[in-house]
């Protein structure tokens, strides 16, 4: 039996315009498909070219020695394109800011590029800028008791454990903040020059006192002879002075005095640094004037 001529004729308009979007479909993905690529490496060209001139601008700023400026040019430039020659100038304007510490984790990523690991020159001229940067780092070394104390550099936890405790800092103020559970936190403030080394001992003391101690220092009690009783008060004759140089407690309180002052002698020497050249941000001893890398 024959569809219905208005049936066909519906069915025939559908198809035709199904044919139709079809091939528009198509032809749209001809037309725009070689295109895509294009815009990609247009994309990428812009982003390159924005990377130069923010690189460019850093160089420039460098060259009027405004660190601080060609830093934050160096870094945005770094952030669109990493590439050797910015992460090199970031180390070397970090150095020139007093900041070596941040300087040789940048080094660390410069080096470790590939471009940078098949270049003798380029690993010559980091390690020139290694040698700067290590030379303008502060050390602090801590004796630190209790030995499981953590210890907090401007607030931020320190790696390392022990007795010993080596803080790499760079030049200028600092707080160093001790703690441990069961005892009295301490901080220091401290001041710290380019290459200078410093040595301190840290002992926290105990929240509670010990029982044991408190024993120890207190002196026993002493009886009183008959004679003793009788002596007048107001004064001591020569057998009580005798009496008291032989109590225990006399000798104690001899011996934390003693114990004070050597304490004393011995933080004082351990507090003396070696002296270090003074060098200001401009690096007036170890100049990296002409490091910077121009080329991008």
């Amino acid at each position: 039996m024959r569809a219905p001529p208005v049936a066909s004729k519906a069915r025939d308009v559908y198809l035709r315009l199904l044919y139709f979007v079809l091939a528009l479909s198509v032809a749209c993905c001809l037309v725009t498909a070689p295109m895509l690529p294009v815009a990609a490496a247009q994309g990428e060209a812009t982003t390159q070219e924005s990377a130069r001139e923010l690189f460019e601008e850093g160089v420039a700023l460098a060259n009027s020695e405004r660190w601080a400026e060609a830093l934050s040019a160096f870094r945005g430039s770094a952030e669109l394109v990493p590439r050797p020659s910015t992460s090199y100038n970031i180390a070397n304007a970090l150095y020139r800011l007093d900041r070596p510490v941040e300087g040789l984790e940048e080094l660390d990523k410069f080096e470790a590029m590939t471009e940078v690991l098949l270049n003798k020159a380029a690993r010559e001229r980091g390690a020139t800028l290694r040698g700067l940067l290590e030379s303008a780092v502060a050390e602090v070394r801590l004796a630190i008791t209790p030995t499981g104390a953590d210890v907090f550099v401007d607030g931020r936890l320190s790696a390392g454990t022990g007795f010993e405790r080596e803080i790499r800092l760079n030049p200028g103020p600092h707080s160093i903040r001790i703690t441990h559970d069961g005892y009295k936190t301490s901080v220091r403030e401290i001041r710290v020059e380019r290459g200078s080394r410093q040595a301190q001992t840290i002992a926290l003391q105990p929240l509670t006192p010990s029982t044991a101690l408190a024993v120890a220092v207190a002196p026993p009690s002493v009886s009183l002879e008959p004679n003793e009783r009788s002596a007048s008060s107001g004064g001591a004759n020569e057998d009580d002075r005798k009496r008291f140089v032989k109590r225990p407690g006399f000798w104690v309180m001899i011996a934390a005095i003693a114990a004070v002052g050597v304490g004393t002698g011995v933080a004082v020497a351990l507090l003396r640094k070696v002296d270090a050249p003074q060098c200001g941000t401009t690096g007036s001893c170890a100049t990296t004037q002409g490091l910077t890398v121009t080329s991008f």
